[in-house]
């Protein structure tokens, strides 16, 4: 789930920022290009935590990563 959100917060950042500028709504009275930014530097900041997680938990022997968890439940009410 990481590595989907790491490209995904990439796309919004570089390749595929019109089609992200095309889902910001119309009545929200601001630019949509730094919306589209500030949620890619979000969706790579959330990312990368999850995957650090993933990782420093991995090398745990037999423990419950709770860490783990709270970073995932961020990345799924952030979408």
């Amino acid at each position: 789930m990481s590595s989907f959100i790491l490209f995904a917060g990439i796309a919004h950042l570089t390749f595929d920022r019109e089609e992200f500028q095309a889902q910001v709504p119309s009545w929200l009275p601001i630019d949509p290009d730094p919306v589209v930014l500030g949620s890619g530097v979000v969706e790579i900041a959330l990312g990368a935590a999850l995957n650090a997680a993933a990782l420093w938990s991995a090398g745990l022997p037999r423990r419950p990563a709770p860490h783990t968890r709270s970073i995932g439940a961020r990345d799924t009410y952030a979408f």
